[in-house]
């Protein structure tokens, strides 16, 4: 069976579970930067600083990410809806287990 997106729910990205994804991609991310790659610069601050530079960093990282995407979703929406171009295109198959 083919199906072909037509519309991207722009809310449907930001109230699903892709943020809280991101959001820990982004952690382990401020992790590797701030706590285990050295760095002469991050070598004076303190646990507690390493820790708010992480959370803020994930912060900061999962804001942008999700503003690309809800800006991309609505350039899918207008590209398919408005100007009439083909969305994608899935191809499905029902498996039948014996």
């Amino acid at each position: 069976m083919k199906l072909e997106v037509r519309n991207i729910s722009v809310a449907s990205l930001v109230t699903s579970s892709v943020p809280v994804v991101i959001f820990a991609l982004a952690l382990l991310g401020g992790a590797v930067t701030f706590m285990v790659v050295p760095n002469i610069q991050m070598s004076p601050m303190s646990t507690m600083q390493k820790l708010l530079s992480m959370g803020l960093y994930a912060l900061l990282y999962v804001v942008i990410t999700t503003a690309v995407l809800v800006f991309a979703a609505f350039v899918y929406n207008i590209l398919t809806g408005v100007l009439g171009l083909r969305g994608v295109t899935l191809d499905i198959e029902e498996l039948h287990h014996d």
